[in-house]
């Protein structure tokens, strides 16, 4: 896995210039933890055909600074704050999609 492991981490160097900055809002035992991320929004859709789930789902590339974010965490993306309800994560760790909702 170490192969792999540093082959995320170059590819998310190399990628980082075509995404946006975001802040991941990192849930731990001592409270939330801001943490300057790179992202881009990969697409939106109106959720209110999901019953209870109502708004817009955002779809996002995450270039995971450390471990990947999970559905506890939150996430700005240009300027408006989401809270993560989905993560899907590489092989490599380079990065993530997220699926949030804005709060």
């Amino acid at each position: 896995m170490g192969l792999l492991d540093g082959l995320g981490r170059h590819l998310g160097g190399v990628l980082a210039p075509l995404f946006d900055d975001a802040v991941l809002h990192r849930v731990g035992p001592d409270g939330v933890a801001d943490t300057p991320a790179r992202a881009r929004i990969d697409g939106a859709r109106d959720a209110t055909e999901e019953p209870g789930l109502p708004g817009r789902l955002v779809r996002a590339i995450v270039l995971t600074p450390g471990p990947p974010p999970n559905p506890d965490d939150e996430i700005t993306l240009a300027g408006i704050r989401h809270r993560i309800v989905a993560v899907e994560t590489d092989p490599a760790g380079s990065h993530a999609l997220i699926q949030g909702r804005p709060l």
